[in-house]
């Protein structure tokens, strides 16, 4: 048995990593399955005696067979009182996904198992052909699953930000922009933007849609309306009730109405 504890560890796409130094925790395919995944990366953290020991890595699909292996590697752990992380990406990884279930992927030490952990495949397009994305969709809005919009720029650029935000009567709402609040660049003075919807549950993109964009006026009732139901969104406020004022005085809100 390894002497090895992996204290913690994730599967993530490096695109998103790249643009954003944040880790989405899923290996990510284009187009409908079977389908080649795309680049990643492995961070995981160790615990053990101080020693040289061989590492190895094996991705399992939902049927327990392996579809890919990381052949063995040493790596070096500084003792028992410490904990060494490590991180590597494979960007040539020849990994064909048949299936948007849960995988997994095993951590060997010394060629006995130290763990293994969840790995999420984010392939919304072969959701897409299912038939029960829109539905699926809707549910994930109203559990306040994770959203990111991809946002355009004036200098032809496009940004990815992760949002928080508010759900009401088939549209979402989002504050922005005043002091300590998220920054989200161009979003009042665009159009529309792209909606990418990520499930709780399966931590994968369910959808991708667009949105069109109206900006929501900060003396309206409307605002009132959506700031104070946003209260439950932004438990962690410091100043409570009082962020209703705050929001209306130094924020942007904006209303997205998906095409769905």
């Amino acid at each position: 048995m390894a002497r090895v504890t992996l204290l913690s560890a994730m599967a993530f796409d490096q695109a998103t990593y790249d643009e954003t130094r944040g880790a989405d925790p899923v290996m990510r395919v284009y187009g409908e399955l079977p389908a080649s995944a795309q680049p990643f990366g492995v961070h995981r953290v160790y615990k053990g005696p101080q020693g040289t020991y061989e590492e190895a890595f094996l991705l399992v699909d939902p049927d327990g067979l392996v579809i890919w292996e990381r052949p063995y590697s040493l790596i070096e752990l500084r003792g028992e009182m410490f904990e060494d992380r490590f991180l590597n990406f494979f960007t040539q990884a020849d990994i064909k996904l048949t299936s948007a279930d849960e995988h997994q992927l095993v951590f060997l030490i010394d060629g006995g198992e130290a763990a293994r952990i969840p790995v999420f495949i984010d392939a919304p397009e072969s959701m897409r052909s299912t038939g029960v994305i829109d539905e699926a969709m809707k549910k994930a809005f109203q559990k306040g699953a994770l959203l990111w919009l991809s946002i355009p720029q004036k200098d032809g650029t496009t940004v990815h930000r992760g949002t928080w935000y508010v759900f009401d009567a088939g549209r979402i709402y989002v504050i922005f922009g005043g002091p300590g609040e998220q920054e989200l660049p161009n979003l009042a003075d665009c159009d529309q933007v792209e909606v990418h919807i990520k499930a709780k549950d399966v931590m994968a993109t369910i959808a991708t849609v667009t949105a069109g964009v109206e900006v929501v006026l900060n003396d309206s009732d409307e605002f009132a309306r959506i700031a104070t139901a946003a209260l439950g969104e932004r438990l962690n406020s410091l100043d409570g009730r009082g962020a209703v004022d705050r929001w209306r005085e130094t924020c942007k809100m904006v209303k997205l109405s998906p095409d769905v």
